[in-house]
């Protein structure tokens, strides 16, 4: 879903990346507030496999983190820059959405220009509290389980992450094991990986929701020690009184004021050009795009 403001040099094109087996029209109130907030162009876009992506791990498809993050993002980044040369480009993704961004932006070839990661973080057990390390544990073995034995992990049914091939989960399970980060099928080692990561130097706003029982502090704290040099803004913003943790993780999506109200700042400071003010945005409505 494109969501268009007007077309000054000056304003971003921001691509925002979904939670996984979150569909980009999840994102349509965000995306509109955002835009409206900013004078941005904000493109929503349907991860590999999920939305209005034609590929379906049902039907047979196989892929992982290696065709999203080696592929898909960077084409993605490259059509907009063709669009709209000189405007800058800005990453915005949720959750696992936000972690491939940030595997994307350690690749020359993504060539993004700063990175926003709401409600993100690594999926490794460890970094959860300490009183509900086992139980994240075992909720991480039993999901590895699934996606072994049967054809393709039913996320669907099973009411976490979507339908997803094997591949990708095997992806998703070494990272929840270990904390690192694998695209099965690359070229590029997990050493190669973090490597790139250690050198990526562009702005980066994360956003953080308290008491996230999917992101937890201490798997964003994981996730942004991968990049020590890139120019991190963090910042936390409230959540509705009574909303359960598990809904803290995509309700904010529903109530997008607090996480716009924090982006906003950030990016007349990290992006948009010295003094620049972005204009009253006409946006416009269409169907989510796709990665691939």
């Amino acid at each position: 879903m494109p969501v268009s403001a007007v077309d000054p040099i000056a304003a971003p094109v921001i691509v925002c990346l979904p939670a996984m087996g979150v569909s980009a029209r999840f994102y349509r109130g965000f995306a509109d507030a955002l835009a409206a907030a900013t004078g941005a162009t904000v493109d929503t876009v349907d991860l590999r496999g999920q939305g209005s992506h034609p590929e379906r791990a049902r039907s047979g498809a196989s892929f992982g983190y290696r065709e999203i993050v080696e592929q898909d993002i960077p084409a993605c980044v490259a059509g907009w820059r063709a669009r709209h040369p000189g405007r800058p480009v800005v990453l915005l993704g949720h959750s696992l959405g936000g972690q491939l961004a940030l595997l994307a932006c350690a690749q020359r070839t993504a060539r993004a220009d700063a990175l926003v990661l709401v409600a993100a973080g690594t999926a490794h057990w460890r970094a959860w509290p300490a009183p509900q390390r086992v139980r994240a544990r075992c909720t991480v073995q039993a999901i590895r389980a699934a996606a072994a034995v049967l054809p393709w992990y039913p996320g669907g049914r099973l009411g976490f992450g979507g339908d997803q091939p094997r591949r990708l989960m095997r992806d998703w399970g070494f990272n929840a094991t270990t904390g690192r980060y694998r695209l099965e099928g690359s070229a590029r080692s997990t050493e190669t990986i973090e490597a790139a990561l250690r050198e990526v130097t562009m702005p980066l706003l994360a956003v953080e929701v308290p008491g996230d029982a999917v992101a937890p502090s201490g798997a964003l704290d994981e996730l942004l020690a991968l990049v020590p040099h890139a120019r991190a803004t963090r910042r936390v913003v409230p959540v509705p009184h009574g909303q359960s943790p598990w809904r803290r993780h995509f309700g904010w999506a529903r109530a997008p004021a607090p996480v716009v109200s924090e982006i906003v700042p950030w990016l007349h400071e990290h992006v948009a050009p010295s003094g620049a003010r972005p204009p009253a945005p006409r946006q416009t409505e269409g169907e989510p795009h796709v990665l691939a």
